[in-house]
């Protein structure tokens, strides 16, 4: 059975939804026919076998078409690259990844809009960064909600906003010609000439299309819903929807999860963002980790906060910060 020819392995809230949409219409290319197509992170699609998984996401595709998915899951699971590499050594693997602040404030707002969290950003922040915390992030996978409708990610901001870590992961199973890391910025900035390079990095010599959808943006996030929380709440309870719902296959639920997060956001009136306290604090965070990835890509980030003048003043900040607190404290 042919194998994938390449995989968007994330990061996930980086635009990866974009990239399929735009790489979906090429003549030489067969994408799976769910964006969300994580089999080699849910046990119940990897153990059913890569043979059932052809007949559900690549159904009468030409085999000598380049086959691809995105599964932007790939970069939250320490699993992955062991299970790619076993089953598919040669396949090529794109990064596409987005300021790691930026990504991390993003997954919070989908956690809010779905219930799962309900802490401001920098409470999230404050819990996330622990020692244990972040730990115990790095080697588990959120778990189901008992209800079976999604999964509680809540735990999982940072940690899969550690770019340099989790390719470094990668790297142990692949050489760094199997992989090309691609910047969310540059997809933005320049999405003709960012197609072209991936295009090129998959195999495909004539890349002289250009998708008409080049630059839309799909999939824009927020914490507003469309469909009221207690009416989601209320179908989940229902007992006919439950009975349905647990009797559908993994693979359709995952696709109506994908759908109902894309219809169900609504832009928010304000402008919405993480505060510059916790700012601070993250930038200190990934700033190890970014110097790794940048060592991977052998080239800097895109990202001013972490140029080593915005670094140091971040730095001096959070200090301040931290003196105040410690003042405070020994007033009361």
């Amino acid at each position: 059975m042919k194998k994938l020819d390449f995989i968007i392995i994330g990061a996930q809230k980086s635009a990866t939804t974009s990239l399929y949409k735009y790489l979906k219409p090429h003549a030489k290319i067969f994408m799976s026919s769910a964006k969300e197509a994580p089999f080699f992170s849910k046990d119940e699609l990897y153990y059913a076998g890569w043979d059932n998984f052809v007949d559900e996401y690549f159904e009468g595709a030409p085999h000598d078409l380049f086959w691809g998915t995105a599964s932007p899951q790939y970069m939250g699971n320490h699993l992955t690259p062991a299970r790619i590499h076993k089953m598919m050594p040669d396949v090529r693997l794109i990064a596409l990844l987005r300021n790691p602040i930026d990504r991390s404030y993003s997954h919070y707002t989908m956690s809010v809009r779905r219930g799962n969290d309900g802490r401001d950003f920098d409470a999230a922040v404050e819990a996330l960064l622990k020692p244990e915390a972040l730990q115990g992030a790095r080697m588990t996978m959120p778990v189901t909600k008992p209800d079976n409708t999604d999964e509680d990610e809540s735990g999982h901001y940072l940690v899969w906003s550690e770019y340099g870590r989790i390719l470094g992961e990668f790297l142990k199973y692949f050489p760094k010609e199997q992989l090309k890391v691609v910047y969310m910025d540059d997809l933005t900035a320049e999405p003709e000439e960012v197609y072209r390079q991936i295009i090129n990095f998959i195999g495909i010599a004539d890349n002289d299309h250009i998708p008409a959808n080049i630059g839309k943006v799909y999939h824009k996030g927020g914490t507003q819903r469309i469909i009221p929380e207690r009416w989601r709440e209320a179908l989940k309870s229902n007992s006919i929807f439950r009975f349905v719902w647990d009797r559908l296959p993994e693979n359709l639920r995952i696709r109506i999860r994908y759908l109902y997060e894309q219809k169900n956001i609504k832009k928010a009136s304000t402008q919405e963002g993480p505060s510059q306290q916790a700012k601070n604090k993250l930038i200190l965070h990934f700033a190890e980790d970014v110097k790794q990835l940048e060592k991977i890509t052998g080239n800097k980030v895109p990202w001013p906060e972490f140029h080593s003048q915005v670094l140091a003043e971040s730095k001096q900040s959070q200090q301040a910060a931290n003196e105040k607190y410690t003042e405070l404290k020994v007033l009361q």
